[in-house]
């Protein structure tokens, strides 16, 4: 009986070394690679609220009596009056079917982070005797590219509160310049000395979600990197004052629509 028993008790180690020996002729490749199979990663519990690509789109109108343009005197300059031989007229309420152009508008309580200024230049064209665009906005820092694209003298002088004043002559079709300004900044205005009818409006903002709107009254803000959650709307208008409302921003885009009484 004994006799067996270390039988057996030999034939189990020899099969318990063997294991071993087997497991140590197991190639490294083949361990490495079971150990590193891919865990699986829980889907987040709240994907909305992750800065998601979209835009902030509506359409600003006016409602009530359009104002009549009036006639602009371009007289004074033949090269001007020649580009206009039907002459110039300017409304104080630009629209078409019932939008309401030349709005700025900026989102509100956007998170308060240093944002860099875009490397991409925004142009402010002098064409026609007239600046193009309008109303217009540039992140601090950011390059204002002037263009004269007309045959005549003209200087560009932007009057700001807080930032530096420039006032710089453009004799020559084709002539750029670059400017900007350091200093978060609204409305800024800029004239022409040479020709009085000449204005354009500048925002210099802290952060990138703003836009203007077009002929029809429609802007788009691209929201990229913005959380989702609600959001103040600053409306601006250089005749008709300022107005604000709110947008809630789920899955990185929105609606906005406002209609304002004149």
């Amino acid at each position: 009986m004994l006799r067996n028993s270390a039988l057996v008790l030999s034939f189990v180690t020899a099969i318990a070394c063997g294991d071993s020996l087997a497991s140590d002729d197991v190639p490294v490749a083949e361990t490495k690679v079971a150990a590193a199979a891919p865990a699986v990663v829980a889907p987040a519990k709240n994907p909305a609220a992750a800065p998601t690509a979209g835009a902030v789109t509506g359409t600003i109108k006016a409602k009530g009596d359009m104002p009549a343009p009036e006639a602009v005197d371009i007289s004074s300059d033949p090269v001007c009056a020649g580009m206009h031989e039907g002459g110039l007229s300017h409304s104080t309420v630009r629209g078409e079917n019932g939008g309401l152009a030349d709005v700025f508008v900026q989102l509100t309580g956007v998170p308060d982070e240093r944002y860099k200024a875009p490397d991409e230049a925004v142009e402010l064209d002098q064409v026609g005797c007239e600046y193009v665009p309008h109303v217009f906005g540039v992140m601090k820092k950011q390059d204002i590219k002037i263009i004269n694209s007309d045959d005549t003298l003209h200087n560009i002088h932007p009057t700001p509160s807080v930032n530096r004043e420039f006032n710089v002559g453009m004799p020559n079709k084709g002539m750029e310049i670059t400017k900007s300004f350091k200093k978060a900044e609204d409305a800024i205005t800029f004239k022409c000395d040479v020709h009085t009818w000449m204005k354009a409006y500048c925002f210099v903002m802290e952060h990138p979600y703003f836009g203007t709107t077009d002929a029809s009254g429609a802007f788009r803000i691209d929201t990229s990197d913005l959380p989702d959650g609600e959001y103040g709307v600053k409306m601006w208008h250089e005749s008709l004052g300022s107005k604000e409302g709110k947008v809630k921003v789920e899955g990185g885009a929105a609606t906005f629509e406002m209609t304002w009484e004149l």
